[in-house]
């Protein structure tokens, strides 16, 4: 998977289509600024809008981000030992399609799942910062379980957060 832009966009291609995703609304109404802005305002660097999720990576770019996607029945154990950064958001994916897009326009990478409206357990690791951090060393794990679409939650926040990226 690939990162660009300190971005990674997850969704679903059929809804992307219907919201607009691809070719976007006007710039007052889009909603992968809605999911950027909710990612910097909630401080989970991960937002979320209307079948959106926008990861926020603290590297500018990382053409080679190892992502393991894990699909289960039910909400797996949570490991807040080994990832440095954990958010659970809503993830409906009707079409069974599911894309991983950098930012600025790189190809989104597919695959499929079964249909459903899932919780998606965003975990990070591998994060660095400071001035300059171009290319990145993070690593993703995605678990998509089905459940009823509940608000997102910052379940661990990683520290580098606050120097990176101060309040607003």
């Amino acid at each position: 998977m690939e990162s660009d832009y300190g971005q990674i966009y997850v969704y679903d291609p059929g809804l992307a289509a219907e919201a607009s995703v691809a070719t976007q609304d006007t710039e007052d109404d889009n909603q992968l600024l809605r999911a950027l802005d909710d990612a910097y305002d909630t401080r989970r660097f991960v937002g979320y809008d209307s079948g959106l999720v926008n990861i926020l990576t603290p590297s500018q770019y990382n053409p080679k981000a190892p992502l393991r996607l894990e699909v289960g029945s039910k909400a797996p154990p949570l490991d807040t030992n080994d990832w440095e950064h954990v958010v659970e958001v809503p993830l409906p994916v009707p079409s069974g399609r599911l894309a991983f897009e950098p930012s600025g326009g790189g190809a989104a990478v597919e695959t499929t799942v079964p249909p459903a409206v899932y919780r998606a357990r965003v975990s990070c690791r591998g994060y660095r910062s400071g001035a300059g951090e171009i290319e990145g060393a993070e690593e993703y794990l995605l678990q998509l379980w089905p459940a009823p679409e509940a608000e997102p939650t910052l379940l661990k926040s990683w520290p580098g957060w606050d120097a990176m990226r101060p309040a607003r």
